[in-house]
């Protein structure tokens, strides 16, 4: 594919402040509009739910999804259950899946879910096992800091799920999770389309999206995304200007969560995934110096995300701040940023 073939003009820094000081439709505020977490219960055939996840077919499991509203009283709503994503959902690597959830316009209106028909919940791999449950919360942060510093992105809920086996053969199953928003919903949001051609170069997509994207990507050591593969990366086309806005997710193979499972891919020239490497753009570090500018705004408040975690471990705060340390020390040197971030990149994409 040549370069340029899907170019379109850049998000201004201005107007990527202005998309992230945006409100949200009304009729999906509710879940998103609190960072308390939600505490949810699902009632499903669990045996089935958790073994019937290693087929290219995914069946669909019927579930009571039950909370309780601000009132204290407990609201059922019908819903649909099924295994999803690739790593986590195989059984020889995780004991429990990632779920995606779907229900009925009807079933979900005059509820928290309001406005939503399909969300992406992201589970722990191995629940009851404390490290895997803090990969969860610190994954979670991780989708918070990238929604203060990129004007497009996912918006998440922290949540405490208990999935309760129908047939009651099966113990319950309590972790920590959190809901993802759905693609479309997320493009619907910001009136973009999903755009799902393979092959996109760097020089396709809107610049100063792409630069956001990869800082972050640099920030948190995740190396696990491809733009041109469309791997943990949703491209987003304006139907009218033909812009495509890179926007990433999935980022529990980072340095920032590092769980025991990851690794970086062998080609690279790292050995673990708290080692950062920049994929992204060839710039001069003066074109980057206003997508710094954008992230160290915000330092104290990506800080902050820390302190509202509930159930998140001191130690795993401490490290997770001191790994961004580092990231904050590079960009406000313009040598070693140069030497990491200006020269250490790829000329036209991956």
């Amino acid at each position: 594919m040549p370069a340029g073939r899907f170019a379109a003009p850049t998000l201004s820094l201005a107007i990527a402040a202005s998309m992230l000081a945006a409100a949200p439709p009304a009729d999906a505020q509710r879940l998103f509009r609190s960072e308390a977490p939600v505490e949810v219960t699902f009632t499903t055939s669990l045996r089935s739910l958790v073994r019937e996840r290693d087929s290219l077919k995914l069946n669909p499991h019927g579930a009571v999804m039950t909370y309780k509203d601000s009132a204290g009283a407990e609201v059922n709503v019908p819903v649909t259950l099924r295994a999803r994503g690739h790593f986590r959902r195989q059984q020889r690597n995780c004991d429990f899946p990632p779920i995606r959830w779907d229900a009925r316009t009807r079933d979900v209106n005059n509820t928290l879910f309001q406005g939503l028909q399909r969300l992406k919940i992201t589970t722990s791999c191995k629940p009851g096992n404390a490290d895997y449950e803090q990969y969860i919360l610190a994954e979670y942060a991780a989708y918070k800091a990238y929604q203060l510093v990129s004007p497009l992105h996912f918006r998440t809920r922290l949540a405490r799920i208990t999935y309760k086996d129908s047939a009651k053969a099966t113990p319950d199953v309590t972790s920590w999770a959190f809901f993802i928003e759905d693609d479309d919903e997320m493009a619907r949001d910001n009136k973009l389309k999903i755009f799902e051609q393979t092959g996109a170069l760097f020089d396709d997509v809107d610049q100063k999206q792409l630069m956001i994207s990869m800082l972050f990507s640099y920030m948190v050591g995740n190396t696990d995304a491809s733009i041109a593969g469309l791997h943990n990366i949703v491209l987003m086309r304006d139907s009218t200007s033909q812009a495509l806005y890179p926007v990433a997710y999935d980022f529990d193979w980072s340095g920032l969560v590092n769980p025991r499972y990851a690794f970086p891919d062998a080609r690279l020239r790292i050995k673990r995934v708290t080692e950062r490497l920049h994929r992204g753009p060839c710039k001069p570090v003066e074109e980057w110096k206003p997508v710094f500018a954008l992230f160290q705004a915000q330092r104290a408040k990506i800080d902050a995300i820390y302190d509202n975690i509930p159930g998140i471990a001191p130690n795993r705060v401490k490290s997770s701040r001191e790994f961004l340390n580092d990231f904050w020390n590079t960009i406000a040197d313009d040598r070693r940023a140069k030497r990491e971030i200006s020269e250490e990149c790829q000329r036209h994409g991956m």
